[in-house]
């Protein structure tokens, strides 16, 4: 996904102009005969969540996503990320597409089996009641140890039931806010809902993935308790599994 959106960037500049460009962590910049080069070099993070229950603040209005309204969340979605990367970047059109996509593989099963029962959007209450301002969509990853990449897609198609009889582990795909509600709250209530829902079904933990370069995601992931576990594929795990000393 993030390839996909994010193609290298050539730009002619000097040397000094080359210096004085901004960096963005998902990036990797090299100058070449009068040209920068910035190729995506999206690294994914992983982070954790205790569920534990909690009281679900009345100021916004939430309820069970349907998988109908799709289009209607897609302006949403766009608001939400157009300024972080890989849709950052990206034209209107070219952003409703990749947003369009991404919403499409989650609903149907791409990003492993979407838990509906958990998902939710949020509407405004106050400015515009009834309008969408947000929403979480929770998917199910294989059970499994979650600082190995193999267990973030299901190498096999899952169980019809795994939901059902928790056999996986629940995965924050997407949670976006629109623009004009963001810092409000929104985001947090659409997370204790989910939370709840999650354990209303045996659900202990919450899994979420954020990539490089995104700064507000991971603070807000912070505030809301969750703790970053190792990189897939670190040399440090490497080692750890195979009982040998990082030194």
């Amino acid at each position: 996904m993030c390839d996909q959106w994010m193609p290298t960037i050539e730009l002619p500049l000097t040397l000094e102009q080359f210096h004085q460009l901004p960096r963005n962590p998902a990036y990797k910049y090299e100058y070449l005969s009068g040209k920068a080069y910035l190729s995506p070099r999206a690294r994914h993070y992983h982070a954790l969540l205790d569920l534990e229950r909690r009281p679900v603040s009345e100021d916004v209005e939430i309820r069970q996503i349907r998988l109908d309204e799709l289009a209607e969340l897609i302006p949403i979605f766009c608001g939400a990320f157009q300024r972080i990367q890989p849709y950052g970047s990206l034209d209107e059109p070219v952003r409703e597409q990749a947003a369009r996509q991404a919403m499409e593989r989650t609903c149907t099963g791409g990003d492993g089996p979407l838990i509906e029962h958990a998902s939710f959007v949020a509407m405004d209450k106050n400015k515009r009641p009834g309008a969408r301002i947000g929403a979480i969509l929770i998917t199910l990853l294989p059970a499994g140890d979650p600082t190995e990449v193999d267990n973030y897609y299901w190498r096999q198609p899952p169980p019809a039931d795994c939901i059902t009889h928790r056999q996986g582990r629940p995965h924050l795909t997407w949670i976006f806010v629109s623009p004009l509600e963001a810092g409000c709250g929104v985001g947090t209530t659409l997370l204790t809902a989910a939370g709840n829902a999650l354990l209303d079904m045996g659900f202990t933990q919450l899994i979420t993935t954020f990539i490089s370069g995104n700064d507000s995601s991971m603070l807000w992931h912070w505030r809301n308790g969750f703790r970053l576990l190792a990189h897939p594929g670190s040399r440090r795990e490497i080692k750890k599994r195979s009982g040998k000393s990082e030194w």
